[in-house]
């Protein structure tokens, strides 16, 4: 009986894995939904701001403040996109660029679409510092 236990044991850690695995793609999706949603939002700030600076200029009319709220609309969208960014990759176990934004492996030295240093301004070694540094004359 001992084989057919461990037959029994494989298949639910295989199971559960793959459940694992199923629940990362359908978070990644959910994700990747918002993000679309995100970018729709962020199409119709721009025709809003188009829009804005149109009527302003047609008008001949100062409307910065409409014009300042589409921008920071823009930039709040901009700011929610990235995160989702950085979210799908971490969850799909990634490195995104900071040059150009693309998804890389774990373990890559530099960027696959653009070539940039994925760890360009970073310090290879641990910052170490001196608990009792407070303390020294």
């Amino acid at each position: 009986m001992g084989v057919l236990e461990d037959f029994f044991v494989k298949a639910k850690v295989a199971v559960d894995a793959l459940g694992e695995k199923a629940g990362q793609i359908v978070d990644v999706s959910k994700l990747n939904i918002k993000m679309a949603e995100l970018k729709n939002d962020m199409k119709n700030e721009y025709v809003n701001l188009g829009k804005a600076v149109y009527k302003a200029k047609k008008e001949n009319t100062d409307d910065d403040a409409t014009i300042n709220y589409e921008i920071a609309q823009i930039d709040n969208l901009t700011l929610q996109i990235e995160e989702l960014k950085k979210q799908i990759a971490a969850m799909q176990n990634k490195v995104l660029c900071k040059s150009c934004g693309q998804p890389n492996e774990v373990g890559s030295h530099y960027c696959a679409k653009c070539g940039e240093d994925l760890f360009a301004g970073e310090s290879s070694e641990p910052e170490t510092k001196d608990d009792f540094e407070d303390f020294d004359e």
